[in-house]
């Protein structure tokens, strides 16, 4: 009994019975006395914190309330920005995945990414060249959002401008169509077979009618661009010129039929792409209409369905082209977009 009460030391203080721990407890009360400021600490930081994103949130909601559009540009200068990283980080990876795997192993998206992104490179590095200047800023930021179609990638777009710059950059391209229909008809005597100048001579008569030919009838005449007078070796300056118009490419830089044949050898590659991917019925509705845009023909307002035939008709004549015949497929837009309603709205707008 005496050694249990000796283990126990207490006192009498204002009434109150204070005990005695040994020194382990102590330290366990100690901890738990530091855990109960900490967690009050926590507490008033995620309240603080709290009151600072409500805050934030309010603040934005009272931008957008006074300066809409202010915001608005905003919105789509941050949203570009993010784009444009993503993009460039694809773009890297495609390089490398090129160098190892070769050309022919890549997707569809990444063969359109390898195309696009050193041409948006070109455009948007000059803006972020000027803008590390010193209060260049206040001149270049008002200039890139006055100018977005001359200053900015499509990163940067809005959806209304997207589809007006695609118009427009279009309506550039298809001018050029009526000067390489004449071109291709002006050759039509230099044609010796004479069972193959008159199918030539009917497919030019249907496309001068307002009519398209069928694939068969223009497959039926693709030794005309293995050798004289289609064929890449065998195309003067002045058609070249405008296949280089249709195609969207400079008309004024050097090494132009060199420049035409790495055209024709990018439309094949994307075509076997779309086909080894399963064909145009796993391609979204903006890869479509960037496909038939860069193939020659006006996207804005045709159907899903229109848009699928269509891109099927031109895989089915991409399919009968090899390398002996890639002047084909840069006829192709005569072929199949020259007497086209959307086309032809362009030149009357």
């Amino acid at each position: 009994m005496h050694k249990a009460i000796s283990r126990v030391f207490f006192y009498e203080k204002h009434n109150s019975i204070y005990f005695l721990y040994n020194p382990v407890q102590r330290y366990v009360i100690k901890i738990g006395n530091k855990d109960g400021k900490k967690g009050k600490v926590s507490n008033l930081k995620d309240y603080w914190f709290g009151r600072y994103v409500n805050y934030i949130q309010k603040y934005v909601v009272t931008l957008d309330k006074n300066f809409p559009k202010m915001m608005q540009l905003y919105r789509n200068f941050s949203n570009g920005i993010k784009g444009f990283y993503s993009d460039l980080q694809k773009y890297l990876s495609i390089l490398v995945k090129q160098n190892v795997e070769g050309l022919d192993n890549l997707t569809r998206q990444e063969i359109q990414l390898a195309y696009t992104m050193p041409k948006d490179l070109k455009k948007i590095l000059p803006v972020i060249l000027i803008s590390l200047i010193p209060f260049s800023n206040y001149i270049i930021m008002p200039s890139v959002f006055l100018f977005p179609r001359q200053l900015l990638t499509h990163h940067f777009w809005t959806p209304e401008q997207k589809a007006n710059f695609v118009v427009y950059f279009h309506k550039k391209r298809f001018k050029h169509s009526r000067p390489l229909f004449y071109c291709m008809e002006s050759k039509i005597n230099y044609i010796n077979n004479e069972l193959l100048k008159i199918k030539w001579n009917g497919i030019i008569a249907c496309l001068g009618s307002g009519e398209h030919p069928t694939i068969q009838n223009v497959i039926s005449c693709i030794t005309l661009f293995k050798s004289s007078p289609y064929s890449m070796n065998t195309l003067e300056h002045k058609h070249m010129k405008k296949l280089l118009g249709i195609h969207g490419l400079s008309m004024w830089t050097p090494f132009r039929r060199r420049r035409l044949i790495e055209r024709a050898i990018l439309l094949k590659r994307m075509d076997d792409a779309i086909v080894k991917e399963g064909g145009v019925d796993n391609m979204s509705i903006e890869s479509l209409c960037w496909a038939l845009s860069f193939r020659g023909l006006n996207p804005v307002n045709m159907s899903i369905e229109d848009m699928k035939n269509w891109l099927d008709d031109w895989l089915m004549l991409s399919a009968s082209v090899d390398n002996s015949t890639l002047s084909l497929l840069l006829h192709s837009p005569i072929f199949l977009a020259y007497n086209n309603s959307n086309n032809l709205h362009l030149l009357y707008k």
